[in-house]
């Protein structure tokens, strides 16, 4: 039985700094963070992961980006349209991930209930990442949890980077991929020792909601997926299908 293919599709990039994304680690070390929405062909419905976002909403907050191609042409390379996709699974309501969201006419949209509640009165701290008028008139499937998609296809709650964030767990014919909804890189899973020359399993995302929850949800993801795909690596850059 064939399994779901994943296509990373790029819409922007933004230079950085590794420890944007490493808690307290890789200091100095330059990153081109980037951002993806992720289409899964072979669910039977159209679905992406995450409905994208443009330089213009980052330079809002100070983060210099430049786009790499729209929205537009990314969907074209892998045979769709806007009009075409039933479903979009936010990983959370950061701006960053859901500018384009209205530009999906037809799409289901499926939103934990504690990431839409921060989300629409958002504590001041956060509230330059959240934008209420991104997501007003979406047409949200709201979940508490866990929840199953498909025989191949389960969103998986993993709070910490913000209160409601979620990732989704993909079976592929190399085995289960999770789209990694904290914004993390493959470094978080994969940290270098640290300088008494211990090891920890995974380094949380420096922009957190809870440092312990996204310590454990990176933990979680790890111990599941045969394949990470973190949302902000720059590995997926060339767009290939996955596995």
């Amino acid at each position: 039985m064939k399994h779901c293919t994943i296509h990373p599709i790029p819409l922007w990039i933004s230079p950085s700094d590794k420890s944007h994304m490493t808690y307290f680690a890789n200091l100095g070390q330059p990153l081109c963070v980037t951002g993806y929405i992720w289409y899964i062909e072979g669910a039977g419905e159209k679905i992406l992961v995450d409905s994208g976002g443009d330089p213009e909403h980052l330079a809002k907050i100070g983060i210099p980006a430049h786009n790499l191609q729209s929205l537009e042409s990314g969907l074209d390379k892998v045979g769709i349209t806007a009009s075409d996709v039933d479903l979009i699974i936010q990983t959370h309501l950061h701006f960053d991930h859901t500018a384009f969201a209205s530009r999906f006419p037809n799409a289901r949209v499926i939103v934990q209930k504690s990431e839409l509640e921060f989300a629409r009165n958002p504590h001041p701290v956060w509230a330059g990442l959240y934008d209420p008028k991104l997501f007003d008139n979406l047409k949200f499937e709201v979940v508490d949890g866990d929840f199953k998609i498909s025989e191949d296809i389960n969103i998986l709650f993993t709070p910490g980077h913000s209160p409601g964030g979620q990732s989704v767990s993909v079976k592929t014919d190399k085995g289960t991929a999770v789209i990694a909804g904290l914004c993390s890189i493959l470094d978080n899973y994969n940290p270098p020792p640290l300088p008494d020359g211990k090891t920890i399993p995974v380094i949380a995302p420096a922009i957190h909601s809870d440092l312990f929850q996204a310590y454990n949800s990176l933990v979680r993801i790890k111990e599941l997926a045969d394949i990470i795909l973190p949302i902000h690596d720059p590995s997926f850059l060339t767009g290939s299908a996955i596995p």
